[in-house]
């Protein structure tokens, strides 16, 4: 019997600190678009940041989209799987989707670029949790798949969907 409905939610941050080629690709191509995307939101006054862009312009919040649409083609070669997440088997664990987030970024200093990605798995059964783990199951077509166990961390967040109740008659 499974206690709830749940999506696995993990957020993974790309600064100047890259490490692996999908971070350099992610940080470097939101940079660039910022660098272009920024353009009429800076019109006439000295902003530098997407922070005093914010404050100058609410519209500017318009530039997470556009920069989500310049790294698509990267984040479709993931094949939907998380990278920053795995099970207790080192399997990785599958994301229905992906939204990027402009953390800030500054035209005049490249390393002030810091954007992030938050995944979010498909709806999940969460059977129990044993100590530190989540032990869940994808359910696909009404049926439920192999069992999961992840580690809970500070990096996971869990979105509550629909508590599973017993129906007595």
């Amino acid at each position: 019997m499974a206690l709830a409905y749940i999506n696995i939610i993990a957020k993974q941050y790309f600064n100047f600190m890259c490490r692996s080629d999908f971070e350099r690709r992610i940080f470097h191509d939101t940079y660039k678009e910022f660098q272009e995307k920024s353009k009429p939101y800076t019109s006439g006054e000295r902003l530098n940041t997407f922070s005093q862009m914010m404050l100058a312009n609410k519209k500017a919040k318009d530039l997470h989209q556009k920069l989500h649409y310049s790294v698509m083609d990267v984040i479709e070669k993931l094949e939907h799987q998380i990278p920053i997440l795995r099970d207790e088997n080192g399997n990785s664990i599958r994301f229905e989707w992906a939204e990027l987030e402009i953390i800030d970024s500054d035209l005049l200093n490249k390393a002030g670029h810091v954007v992030s990605l938050t995944y979010t798995s498909p709806k999940m059964l969460l059977h129990e949790i044993d100590k530190e783990l989540l032990v869940l199951s994808e359910e696909t077509a009404g049926k439920s798949n192999s069992i999961l166990k992840i580690k809970m961390t500070e990096e996971l967040r869990i979105d509550y969907c629909e508590k599973h109740e017993l129906v007595c008659s």
